[in-house]
């Protein structure tokens, strides 16, 4: 039974990472990091990087005492991507020139959207502010949970609308860029942007965001390697350790405990902190404290290899 247990945890594993490998551009860590709920919750929402956009959108204050977004964070992604565009691929006089001007017509709608929403964004500012000054203040109470759930809910989907529309508008700068190179040029393939990530041209945002981008990676492929381990039984005590540890950020994130809002949908059934995911958790740190791998498992041969010759050397020295 240890050993249908251990092949059971390990097809869970594996499927969710070759599912995520198989759907690297719809898979993101950020849902799970930002629906982060108890105590815990800040840790993981620390990990999005700039969550409210305070750094995307930041308003500041120009030599006029007129207060302004620069929307500095795009442009700067922007003007390298076209200086590198120029230096990797040798753009003539004509093609630079018209690089230029592409950066010069982009920077300009940045502008426009920016002013035309500056009212709304700060209005979301000074909402954001007071949330985070009554998330402060909150004593624990239902009723005060459930309201600063939904507002929090409420700002982020605010922000995300306009940093969707500023993600469009730079996708489309890159693709209108890349368009400007001709076939020959095309054909020495994508430009890799070393100073802002490994991600290459066109990019998929023009905020590049290389954390973000590190842990759907880390996540990825660490389940699928759990899950490749568990079920060779190659490893299996590390690897079931791993994909319990796993298991603890997923509980943390999404304590089933009747004080927390929001509560866990009906659907899943009712639970006082041990739900699947606990139970899971706890099946996966007993096979890390057996010996499954070595039962219809390649622990078996490293044992007999590796380990049961590296004890008898260690004996005979102590002898």
């Amino acid at each position: 039974m240890l050993v249908i247990l251990r092949l059971s945890l390990g097809c869970h594993f594996l499927y969710e990472g070759v599912w995520k490998i198989k759907h690297a551009d719809e898979f993101s860590a950020r849902p799970f990091l930002t629906q982060a709920k108890g105590p815990m919750a800040p840790v993981f929402y620390a990990m999005v990087p700039d969550l409210y956009g305070k750094q995307r959108l930041a308003i500041v204050v120009d030599e006029h005492g007129k207060k302004k977004i620069t929307g500095e964070c795009y442009l700067t992604v922007w003007k390298d991507l076209q200086q590198r565009a120029v230096d990797y691929y040798k753009l003539d006089q004509d093609q630079t020139a018209k690089s230029e001007r592409l950066y010069a017509d982009y920077a300009t709608d940045l502008k426009v959207y920016l002013e035309e929403n500056f009212d709304d964004i700060a209005g979301y500012f000074d909402a954001l502010k007071r949330f985070e000054d009554a998330k402060a203040g909150n004593n624990g109470a239902e009723f005060q949970q459930k309201r600063l759930w939904d507002e929090q809910q409420k700002l982020r989907g605010e922000v995300n609308a306009w940093l969707g529309h500023l993600d469009k508008l730079g996708e489309d700068y890159q693709l209108d860029l890349w368009k400007i190179l001709d076939k020959d040029q095309q054909a020495q393939g994508p430009l890799s942007l070393d100073a802002v990530g490994p991600e290459k041209l066109p990019l998929p945002l023009p905020f590049v965001d290389s954390r973000s981008d590190l842990i759907d990676k880390g996540v990825t492929y660490a389940l699928t390697a759990i899950g490749l381990c568990l079920i060779l039984g190659l490893f299996t005590r590390l690897a079931a350790l791993g994909g319990g540890m796993f298991m603890v950020s997923v509980v943390l994130s999404q304590l089933s405990l009747p004080w927390i809002y929001p509560p866990p949908s009906p659907v899943e059934g009712h639970a006082l902190l041990v739900d699947k995911n606990f139970i899971e958790m706890v099946a996966l740190f007993l096979v890390a404290t057996t010996a499954a791998g070595r039962w219809v498992g390649l622990d078996l041969l490293v044992h007999k290899w590796f380990v049961r010759p590296f004890l008898s050397r260690k004996d005979d020295t102590e002898n």
